[in-house]
C-alpha cells in the first residue's frame, strides 16, 4: 500500500529527495577528511539548507500545503498498487459519501504557485541558518570556518531574496485566492455552460467597476437547477437562504439577508482604473487582466499589478481605434506619419491619469 512521504506534502520532485540522499551521502564520507568534532551540527545545518530550497521549489507554500490533493493522490496511487479486497472495501463507501467543500473549492493545480506566496518559514529558516553558521564560524575549535562563512553568505543571500520579494509586492496580492461564502465555479458557468462573462459582469462595459452579479441573476437559471454537478444541492442552497427562496412552495416567504463576497482583484487606493474605458474603448479581454478566469474553480487574483511593467508597459504597446469619432478632433502629440498611435501618446503615460 502506498506510503504518504514527507516530500509528498510539499510537492517536492524526485530530483530534490535525490539531492538530499547525495548530500548525506557525501555528509557522511566526508566526515573523516573534514575532522568535524560534531557532525550533527554541520548536518543540520545541510538539512536547514534543503529544507530552504523545497520551500524555494514552490513559491506558494499556502497553496502547496493542500492535504486534500495529497490525500486524493495517496488514495489514487494505492487504487493503482491493487490492494487486496478488505483494503478496498472502505473506498466503495467513500464514493457514496456527498463531496464536502474541500473537495471542491480549492485552488486549480493550474493556478498554484502564482505570487510570491507566504515566505515566513523560509525567510525565518534562512536567518536561523545564517545566525548558526555565523556562531559556529568564530569559535576557536571550529576546523570548518570556510565552510560556515559560505553557509552564512548563501543564507543572508536567500534572506535578501525574500526580502526583495516581499518589498516588490507591498500593495499588490498576486496569488490571492480567498473562499467565498458561496461557491462559484467560473469554469462550471463560462466553460461548461458558456455564459458570457459580461451576462453576469454586466457594467463592465458601462461603468468603472465590473459590478457583482445580484442573486436575482443567479434565479435566472437556478429557480430550475436546483442541483449542481459538482457540489450538489448545498451552494445552490445557500442562494436560496440569502434570497429567502422557498425551493419547494417556488415563493420568496422567508427573511433575506445580504450576502458578504470577498473581493479579488484589487488596487491601491490611490490608483484610478476604469473597467468601461478599457473595455468598451479599448477592447481589452477579460483574460489580458484576470488570467484564465474560465478555467479557475476558485477564483485567483493571477496578474501582478504592477504600473511599470503592467499598466505602462501596456500602453506603450497598444495601438488606439482611431475610427473611433472622438479621435478625430484630437492633437496627438510627437506623433510621426505612418507610425501607431499607442495609449501612451494620448495621455496613458501621464501621471495624473491614474493617480490623482
Amino acid at each position: 500500500m502506498y506510503k504518504c512521504h514527507f516530500f509528498d506534502i510539499f510537492d517536492a520532485t524526485k530530483k530534490n529527495v535525490k539531492k538530499i540522499n547525495i548530500i548525506l551521502t557525501l555528509m557522511k564520507k566526508s566526515k573523516m577528511i573534514l575532522k568535524i568534532n560534531s557532525m550533527k551540527n554541520f548536518g543540520l545545518i545541510l538539512l536547514l539548507l534543503m529544507s530552504i530550497s523545497v520551500f524555494a521549489n514552490g513559491n506558494s507554500m499556502s497553496s502547496k500545503l493542500d492535504f486534500a490533493t495529497v490525500a486524493t493522490n495517496v488514495a489514487a496511487q494505492a487504487k493503482e498498487s491493487g490492494d487486496d479486497t478488505k483494503k478496498a472495501e472502505p473506498k466503495k463507501t467513500a464514493e457514496k459519501v456527498v463531496a464536502t467543500t474541500a473537495d471542491y473549492d480549492r485552488i486549480d493545480s493550474d493556478f498554484e504557485g502564482i505570487g510570491p506566496g507566504n515566505n515566513t518559514v523560509p525567510f525565518i529558516i534562512a536567518f536561523v541558518v545564517f545566525l548558526f553558521a555565523t556562531i559556529m564560524g568564530r569559535r576557536k575549535k571550529c576546523k570548518v570556518k570556510i565552510v560556515m562563512v559560505i553557509v552564512s553568505l548563501l543564507a543572508i543571500a536567500y534572506v535578501a531574496k525574500i526580502t526583495y520579494t516581499e518589498a516588490r509586492a507591498l500593495g499588490r496580492q498576486q496569488g490571492y485566492a480567498p473562499v467565498q461564502p458561496i461557491w462559484f465555479s467560473h469554469q462550471v458557468h463560462a466553460t461548461q455552460n458558456g455564459i458570457d462573462c459580461e451576462y453576469c459582469h454586466v457594467d463592465a462595459r458601462t461603468s468603472r467597476h465590473a459590478g457583482v452579479p445580484s442573486l436575482d441573476l443567479c434565479m435566472n437559471c437556478h429557480n430550475q437547477v436546483k442541483e449542481g454537478s459538482v457540489s450538489g444541492k448545498k451552494e445552490i442552497a445557500k442562494i436560496y437562504e440569502h434570497l429567502g427562496y422557498n425551493p419547494t412552495t417556488m415563493q420568496y416567504d422567508k427573511p433575506s439577508k445580504p450576502i458578504e463576497w470577498v473581493k479579488v482583484n484589487n488596487l491601491p487606493d490611490h490608483v484610478y482604473f476604469n473597467h468601461a474605458q478599457h473595455v468598451q474603448v479599448g477592447k481589452v479581454e477579460c483574460q489580458e487582466c484576470h488570467g484564465p478566469v474560465e478555467k479557475m474553480n476558485r477564483v485567483v487574483e493571477y496578474t501582478e499589478y504592477a504600473m511599470g511593467d503592467f499598466c505602462l508597459d501596456c500602453h506603450r504597446k497598444r495601438g488606439i481605434d482611431t475610427s473611433n469619432p472622438y479621435y478625430k478632433h484630437y492633437k496627438f502629440k510627437d506623433v510621426k506619419e505612418g507610425e501607431e498611435i499607442t495609449v501612451d501618446k494620448i495621455g496613458g503615460a501621464d501621471c495624473s491619469s491614474c493617480h490623482y
